[in-house]
This record gives structure tokens, sequence and C-alpha cells, in this order.
């Protein structure tokens, strides 16, 4: 490929491509498309689409402003390409569903790059079911901060039932009442036991602005 074959904004995306040093492969993951399509820009057969601009200012912090008129940095503060955030499940916003934990620490199934998100061994999971619509669609990923103590919202609950995402408030030192924002779904009050923890989420990432 020769680089000055590319319109101008293919050449940015290139340079970007190649700032961020990882494969094609790898590079689509982080951003949430495929090889074929990153490929496809590379060799001058697709154009950049806004939701591509999108993803990569969401997942590499790239300057949109860069991208599209040569304006600016290319990245609009220092990053870490390396501190990926695993992808680790898809959580029901259902029913109870039983989950193991198989991948070691750091590892998931797909990975995310959040530069804005500070903490330790954050992971992210995926939304599956309809219980928390309308905030909560089947696709977006709640980024989870295990370390965060909490209070009161939104929450992936682990119990001896299983795993569920639903709005957490405490009842009592013993009692939490899990709230769905679908009213097709009941509340329920549990007992917390050993097994319980409420994960907080410190960013949610909506698949209908991606």
């Amino acid at each position: 490929m020769n680089i000055n074959d590319l319109n101008p904004i293919r050449k940015r995306f290139y340079l970007i491509f190649k700032a961020v040093g990882k494969t094609q492969r790898e590079f689509g993951r982080i951003i949430g498309k495929s090889q074929n399509q990153i490929s496809a820009i590379l060799n001058n057969r697709s154009g950049v689409s806004g939701d591509m601009i999108q993803l990569l200012w969401l997942n590499l912090n790239v300057n949109p402003n860069y991208l599209l008129y040569g304006d600016g940095p290319m990245f609009l503060e220092k990053f870490d390409i390396n501190r990926r955030i695993p992808v680790i499940a898809d959580i029901p916003a259902g029913p109870w569903r039983y989950w193991y934990d198989s991948y070691a620490a750091g590892s998931g199934d797909d990975y995310l790059v959040c530069p804005d998100l500070k903490g330790t061994n954050l992971f992210a999971i995926r939304v599956d079911g309809d219980s928390m619509e309308p905030e909560l669609k089947k696709g977006d990923v709640l980024i989870i901060n295990p370390n965060l103590e909490f209070s009161h919202g939104i929450a992936v609950v682990r119990h001896f039932k299983g795993y569920k995402i639903r709005i957490v408030s405490k009842k009592t030192a013993k009692n939490y009442l899990l709230t769905p924002l679908n009213n097709k779904y009941p509340e329920e009050l549990i007992i917390v036991d050993k097994e319980t923890r409420f994960y907080v989420p410190v960013k949610i990432i909506s698949m209908r602005d991606i």
C-alpha cells in the first residue's frame, strides 16, 4: 500500500493505526470493528464512517478534528494502549443466571480501551435481556471497578442464585431490594450472604450511541 494514494482522512486513519501499533485484527477488536473493515479503509476500498469516528474517540481518545480536518493533536490526551479492559461475561437483566469466572486476571473474550477511566482490575460485562429497559438495552456494556464500595443505584448483583443487573437499594443491614426498570419484571427482596456482592459500574457504553 502506498500511503500517498490515500485521501486525507484515510491517510490520517492509517497514521492513527500505525501509532497504536496493533495488528488489523487487534485494532478492530479494540474499537469494535472487524479486521475486514479495517483492511478496507487501509487499502482504499472503504471510507471512514461516522460511527467509526465515534468508536475511535470512545475507545482510543482519537481527536475527531485531527481525523476529519488534520487539526490539533492525534489523541486528545495520552493513553496507554496496553491498558485494556477485558469483557468477561454477558450478565442478564432478566432472570438469575449462574456464571463461573474462568478468565485469568486481565483476560476476556473481548477488550475495550477507555483512557478516561482510572482504577485497577477494571472489567466489563455486556447486558443480556430487557428488564432494565429503557436505560439499559441488550448489548450495552457496563465497565466495573471491583474496588469501589456500592452505595445505591444500578449494580451487577452476585448472589447464591447467580448474577443479574438491577437497581439496588438497602432496606436493612441484611436485606436489599432489587428493582427492574421494565415493569414486566417484579421487584425482589434478597437477604445477603457470604456470596453476595454488588459490583459498581463506573461507565455505561450504550450501543445506541455508537
